[in-house]
């Protein structure tokens, strides 16, 4: 098991580093005496190309920019969709008092980096005291799943076709590494999908599978055994529940398979109910310890891939303490945007690649075996609502932006096309009601989504 009082004692000090860096972070925010003068709030529906499972076919996202006096604006996504609201509790003030923190979101981070002038990821990189090179690039992993027809019946992803499409990525943007999305089709279905698609791609791929914590853990124990030919990079939290049952089927599961498991939930764990209310990009993790009871119970992972939405300096400490615990490291994907998207490239681009205090071979570098391609659903939007549009792919990396704070920035025509609209919003709730009338049928489940059997009517 892990040596509980060595992890407790390193985490103190990636604690205490971090939040550190939080208060210088915070101290120079508000130094600079900006003052938010006014702010603008930006509703948007984002189509995805197809229809996401039985799921829907766009999503619903809230923007704001919060302006200052000084001329800098700080964009956030995930923000609080009533203007009058937000602006009531932050027009006046310096977007770096405390007591408004989890209404900036993101834009803390934006008008931090543009406040020192320095691209996020650089700005960070620097007051961290990083000895590993800052990456220029990061790799993705595509996301894909079962996709029925759009609104205009186009980008259908079917179980025939899906190597195919697999391949058309591929081809298409370079990926080097390919997500799954495995809660369409009943958990065996899988074991014969995965290896059609090793087929089709070859050794030199990682391949990567989410089952997204719903299978039980015989069913998850089971598929990972009749896939450990396919050389998974890796499955993520294949079963779901309390955290701690969580970590016990992990336990189990990886005494039995030779499949790596990733997980966002062990980061390695915190007591998270010590945790303040900090909102979306908070570094509320900063502030909760170690859960030492846990790591004395269980070794349920192999990869930890927290969401970038839990705060860089957060991901900062749960790297390093998962890196001393021998962790290999991921970002787990939520659904993002260009601004989401680009704090996510500058939290990569400043924590991998990872120092390694000591290697074997290489010294005192960066560890070469220790980093995974980030998730990602951004290629399967329809485009995005930053200026130029979606970011493009090179070989399957992004580019970090190169300007100040995130470096891109909202597109006035793009937010206009995707305004929210109750006629567009409906047509899509439609078009998914259609879909779910028959969805069960569509995939060949064999079983309602109660569990129990579906029987054909004579």
């Amino acid at each position: 098991m892990y040596p509980v009082d060595e992890i407790a004692a390193f985490d103190r000090s990636a604690q205490t580093a971090a939040l550190t860096v939080a208060r210088r972070v915070q101290e120079e925010g508000l130094a600079a005496g900006h003052i938010i003068g006014q702010v603008r709030v930006h509703r948007v529906l984002m189509p995805w190309t197809g229809t996401k499972r039985w799921d829907g076919s766009a999503e619903t996202f809230t923007l704001a920019e919060f302006e200052t006096d000084q001329g800098l604006v700080g964009i956030s996504e995930g923000a609080n969709s009533n203007a009058v609201e937000l602006a009531e509790k932050v027009v006046g003030k310096n977007p770096f008092d405390p007591s408004i923190r989890a209404d900036m979101g993101l834009a803390y981070w934006d008008l931090a980096g543009k406040i020192a002038g320095q691209p996020l990821g650089r700005y960070l990189h620097g007051l961290c005291g990083v000895q590993a090179p800052l990456a220029q690039r990061i790799p993705l992993s595509a996301y894909t799943w079962y996709r029925f027809p759009d609104l205009d019946g186009l980008h259908e992803v079917t179980y025939e076709y899906y190597p195919d499409h697999v391949l058309f990525l591929i081809d298409q943007h370079g990926f080097q590494s390919i997500k799954l999305s495995m809660c369409d089709f009943e958990p065996q279905r899988y074991v014969e999908l995965v290896h059609r698609i090793r087929a089709a791609v070859g050794p030199d791929i990682d391949l990567r599978v989410d089952p997204h914590a719903s299978w039980g853990e015989a069913q998850a124990l089971r598929f990972m055994k009749e896939v450990e030919d396919c050389h998974l990079e890796w499955i993520e939290e294949p079963v779901g529940g309390y955290f701690d049952h969580i970590f016990r089927a992990g336990h189990r599961l990886r005494q039995h398979s030779s499949v790596p498991i990733s997980s966002h939930a062990w980061l390695p764990p915190l007591c998270r109910d010590a945790a303040p209310d900090r909102g979306r990009y908070g570094d509320a993790a900063l502030h909760a310890p170690l859960n030492s009871q846990f790591l004395r119970c269980y070794q349920p992972a192999d990869i930890s891939a927290p969401d970038a939405y839990e705060g860089p300096l957060a991901l900062k400490r749960y790297y390093d303490t998962a890196r001393f615990m021998g962790l290999g490291l991921g970002m787990h994907s939520a659904y993002e945007l260009g601004p989401a998207t680009a704090v996510r490239l500058h939290i990569a681009a400043f924590a991998f690649p990872y120092e390694s205090p000591y290697h074997i071979a290489w010294g005192n570098q960066p560890a070469p075996f220790s980093l995974h391609a980030l998730d990602a659903h951004y290629n399967q939007w329809a485009d995005d609502i930053i200026e130029g549009g979606k970011m493009a792919y090179d070989q399957g990396f992004l580019a970090v932006p190169t300007g100040p704070g995130l470096g891109v920035t909202l597109d006035p025509e793009r937010l206009q096309r995707y305004a929210f609209t109750d006629e567009k919003y409906q047509a899509h709730q439609r078009h998914i009601r259609n879909i779910r009338a028959t969805h069960l049928d569509v995939l060949g489940w064999k079983r309602g989504r109660d569990g129990w059997p579906r029987y054909r009517q004579v």
